[in-house]
C-alpha cells in the first residue's frame, strides 16, 4: 500500500484522530466555514493544525517545516506525463496509461520469454520501468499530496504553481494529459486479453481528488482548472461504468470490486453525482459484504493468496475508505451488519485476532531461536578446542593437559547451560501445572455452585474480599459509564461535525455550480467576443475596401452631379421657355377666345336685332346662318385643338419637372448614403 493508504488505514479503522491532543492548545475553536472539504483526510485535524502553525506552536511549526522539506524536494523532480514513457507499444498511444502485470515473468521455457507466467507474490520489477507509467503515477498522486499540504498550511505560491502545472500536465494539457481510461493497465506480455485486475492501480487518483479538493478549499485552483478535472473524471467514472474492463472489475469477488467500488463513489463524490454515490453506499455495500465476509470476519477470497494477511488488510483499507464516504453522507456503513452478523467491523476485527497471533507465533519463535543459538555457541567452543587438541599432535604434554583443561571447562559449562536451561523449562513446566491446577480448581469451584458459595459465605475474609471487589466493580463500572459517556459525547459533537461538513459541503456544491454556471456564461460570451472581433477585424478590412471604392463612386457621383445640375439647369431654362412659350399661346388663346366670343355675341345680336319687317330669300338667310354655325364650329374645333395643346404642354411641364424632383431625390440619397459609410453614421450594421 501507499504511504497515505497506510497512514489513512491506521486513522479511518481506529476511529482516532492523531490532532486530538491540540485542541487544548488553540486559542479559540476553528469554524466550521473554514474547514477544508476533504472526505478522507481530517478536515478538522487540518484546519486546527494550520490555526496552530499560525500561532506558531512548536509542535505544529516543527510538522509544517518537514512537511515544507518534502515539497521543495518535489519541486527539484521534473513534472510528470504519462507521455515520459520510453520505448514503442503496438497497441495505443503515447497518452494512454500502460502498465505490466505485477506478478507475471518471463516464460523460462521459451527463448523469447512468451507467454509470460504467474508467480503470485513476487513483484516483477520491470513493473515499475520507465516504460511504464505505473512508477510515474504513484509518484505524480504522492506528489500532489504534499504540495497540496504544503500549500494548505503555508499558502506559498511556489507550492501553488507547481500543483497548477502537474495538474495541468497530467489532467489538462492536450499533447500531454492522459487520456480518461485504463484499457492497458497492468497488460501481459503474450496474452491478448485485457485484464480488469489492472483498474486498481487507478486508486492512486483517488487521493489526486482529495488533493484537489484541498486546493480548491486554500483557493489554489483556477476555476477553468477544476472544471477541466472534474469533465476529466466525469469521463473516467463513464469509462469505468460503461466499458467491458471496468464491468468486469464490478463483478469480481475479492479486493478488486471493493476498490472499484470506492474508485466510482470518490470520482461520483468528486464530479457531483450525489445519487450514484448515494447508491453505491445504499445499496453495493450490502451485496459485498455478503460476497466476501465469512460468519467469523474472515475474507475467503484474499486466504488463498501467497501473503494472505498482507491482501487481508490491503482489503479492509478499501472498506474503511468506502465508509468514510459513507458517513460524509450520513450512512454509517462500517458498523452495518447483515442478518447473520457480517459487516466490515467484524472483517477489521478477524484481521486484528489473526495479526495478534501472528505476533505471538513470532515471538515463541524468537525465544526459541535465541536458547538454540546460546547451546550451539557453547557447543562450537568445545569442538573447537577438541579439533586443537587433535591437531596438536601430543608433543607438548603441557599443552596438552592444558588443552584438556579447557575442553573439560568447556564441557562443564555447557552442562550448566543445559542446566540452566532444564530448570527453566522445569520451572516454566511448574508454573504451567500451578496454573493448570489453579484453573482446575477454579473449575471445580464454579461446578459446586451453591455449596462453595455457602462456605465462602461462612468465611469472613472471603466476604471482605467480596466486598472489596464489588466496591472495586462499583468504582470501575462508574468509571466505564463516565468513559461511555464521553465516547456519546464525541461521538454526538462528531455527528453534529458531519452534519454541519454536510450542510457546509451543500453549500459548497451549490456554490461552485453557480460558479460554473458563471464560468459557462463567461467562455460563452468570451467566444462571441473572439468571434465578433474576428468578424470586426474583416469587417474593418472590408469597410477599407469599401470606402476606397466609395470615395471613387464619391467622385464619379459628384462629377455625375455636376453634370446633372447642368443639364437640370437647361431643363429648367428650358421649362421656363416652354412655360412662358404656353402663357403666351394661352393668353393668345384667351385673346381669340374673348374675340370669337365677341364676334358671336355680335352675329347673334345682328341676327336678333334684324328688322322683322324686310323680308329676305329664305334660302340666302338660311346659307348664312348655316356659314355662321360652321364658322362657330371652326371656332370651337379651333379652341379645343388649342385647349388640348395647353394641356399638352401643361402636363409635359408637370412631367419634367416631377422627373427632375426625383432624379434630384435620388442622387442626394446616394450622395448622403455614401458620405454615411464614410464617416460611420446612419443605420445598418455597426461596425
Amino acid at each position: 500500500m501507499l504511504a497515505i493508504e497506510k497512514a489513512l488505514f491506521v486513522s479511518l479503522c481506529s476511529g482516532l484522530s492523531s490532532g486530538y491532543r491540540w485542541r487544548g492548545k488553540l486559542t479559540e475553536p476553528v469554524a466550521d466555514e473554514k474547514l477544508p472539504s476533504t472526505v478522507l483526510l481530517d478536515a478538522r485535524q487540518l484546519a486546527e493544525l494550520e490555526a496552530l502553525y499560525r500561532q506558531e506552536d512548536d509542535d505544529a511549526v516543527v510538522i509544517v517545516r518537514s512537511l515544507e522539506a518534502r515539497a521543495d524536494a518535489v519541486l527539484a523532480e521534473p513534472i510528470l506525463s504519462v507521455t515520459d514513457k520510453t520505448g514503442v507499444s503496438e497497441e495505443g498511444e503515447a497518452n494512454d496509461y500502460r502498465s505490466l502485470a505485477k506478478y507475471w515473468w518471463p516464460n523460462p521455457d521459451s527463448d523469447n520469454g512468451l507467454p509470460y507466467v504467474r508467480r503470485d507474490g513476487e513483484v516483477n520489477p520491470d513493473c515499475y520501468d520507465e516504460r511504464y507509467d505505473a512508477r510515474r503515477l504513484i509518484d505524480m498522486a504522492e506528489s500532489l499530496q504534499v504540495l497540496s499540504l504544503a500549500t494548505w498550511f503555508t499558502r506559498k505560491d511556489a507550492y501553488r504553481e507547481r500543483a497548477v502545472a502537474q495538474l495541468e500536465a497530467w489532467f489538462a494539457d492536450t499533447e500531454t494529459r492522459q487520456s480518461p481510461h485504463f484499457r492497458y493497465a497492468q497488460t501481459i506480455p503474450g496474452h491478448s486479453d485485457l485484464r480488469s485486475p489492472g483498474l486498481i492501480e487507478a486508486r492512486h487518483l483517488i487521493y489526486v481528488t482529495e488533493a484537489v479538493l484541498l486546493l480548491e478549499s486554500a483557493s489554489a485552483l483556477p476555476a477553468t482548472l477544476s472544471a477541466t478535472l472534474r469533465e476529466w473524471f466525469g469521463a473516467l467514472l463513464r469509462w469505468f461504468r460503461e466499458q467491458d474492463k471496468g464491468i468486469g472489475a464490478g463483478r469480481a469477488h475479492n479486493n478488486i470490486a471493493l476498490w472499484y467500488d470506492l474508485q466510482c463513489l470518490a470520482y461520483a463524490w468528486f464530479v457531483g453525482d450525489e445519487a450514484l454515490a448515494r447508491y453505491i453506499v445504499t445499496d453495493v455495500a450490502v451485496v459485498r459484504r455478503h460476497d466476501q465476509i465469512d460468519l467469523d470476519g474472515s475474507l475467503p477470497a484474499e486466504l488463498d493468496r501467497a501473503n494472505p494477511l498482507d491482501y487481508v488488510t490491503f482489503t479492509v483499507a478499501a472498506m474503511s475508505q468506502l465508509s468514510r464516504y459513507g458517513d460524509a453522507m450520513g450512512v454509517p456503513i462500517w458498523h452495518q451488519t447483515d442478518g447473520d452478523g457480517r459487516s466490515f467491523q467484524r472483517a477489521h476485527d478477524w484481521l486484528l485476532q489473526q495479526a495478534q497471533a501472528q505476533e505471538s507465533r513470532e515471538a515463541g519463535q524468537r525465544l526459541l531461536v535465541q536458547s538454540g543459538a546460546e547451546m550451539s555457541s557453547t557447543q562450537d567452543a568445545a569442538s573447537s578446542l577438541a579439533s586443537s587438541l587433535t591437531q596438536d599432535g601430543g608433543d607438548d604434554l603441557v599443552l596438552q593437559l592444558g588443552l584438556l583443561n579447557r575442553l573439560n571447562e568447556a564441557r562443564r559449562r555447557m552442562l550448566e547451560a543445559r542446566d540452566v536451561e532444564s530448570r527453566r523449562q522445569t520451572t516454566r513446566i511448574s508454573e504451567l501445572e500451578r496454573e493448570l491446577a489453579s484453573r482446575d480448581k477454579q473449575l471445580k469451584t464454579l461446578k459446586q455452585g451453591k455449596e462453595a458459595q455457602r462456605d465462602m459465605e461462612n468465611d469472613k475474609q472471603m466476604n471482605a474480599r467480596l466486598e472489596w471487589l464489588e466496591k472495586e466493580l462499583v468504582r470501575a463500572r462508574e468509571a466505564r459509564i463516565k468513559e461511555l459517556h464521553d465516547v456519546i459525547e464525541r461521538q454526538q459533537v462528531q455527528a453534529r461535525d458531519v452534519e454541519k461538513q454536510r450542510e457546509l459541503q451543500q453549500k459548497v456544491k451549490e456554490h461552485k455550480e453557480k460558479l460554473s454556471a458563471l464560468e459557462s456564461r463567461f467562455n460563452d460570451a468570451r467566444r462571441q467576443f473572439d468571434t465578433q472581433l474576428a468578424e470586426t477585424s474583416d469587417a474593418k478590412r472590408a469597410l477599407a475596401d469599401e470606402n476606397a471604392r466609395l470615395v471613387s463612386e464619391l467622385k464619379q457621383q459628384q462629377s455625375e452631379n455636376q453634370k446633372f445640375k447642368d443639364e437640370n439647369q437647361k431643363l429648367k431654362e428650358k421649362q421656363s421657355t416652354e412655360s412662358e412659350k404656353s402663357k403666351a399661346r394661352e393668353k393668345r388663346l384667351n385673346e381669340l377666345l374673348k374675340s370669337n366670343e365677341r364676334e358671336m355675341e355680335k352675329l347673334l345680336k345682328a341676327f336678333r336685332e334684324r328688322p322683322k319687317t324686310v323680308t329676305t330669300d329664305d334660302a340666302k338667310s338660311r346659307e348664312e346662318i348655316k356659314k355662321l354655325k360652321q364658322e362657330l364650329r371652326s371656332h370651337q374645333r379651333k379652341i379645343g385643338r388649342l385647349q388640348e395643346t395647353a394641356d399638352r404642354q401643361r402636363s409635359r411641364a408637370d412631367y419634367f419637372k416631377e422627373r427632375s424632383d426625383k432624379i434630384l431625390s435620388s442622387r442626394s440619397w446616394r450622395l448622403t448614403g455614401a458620405l454615411r459609410k464614410l464617416t460611420g453614421g446612419g443605420s445598418g450594421k455597426k461596425r
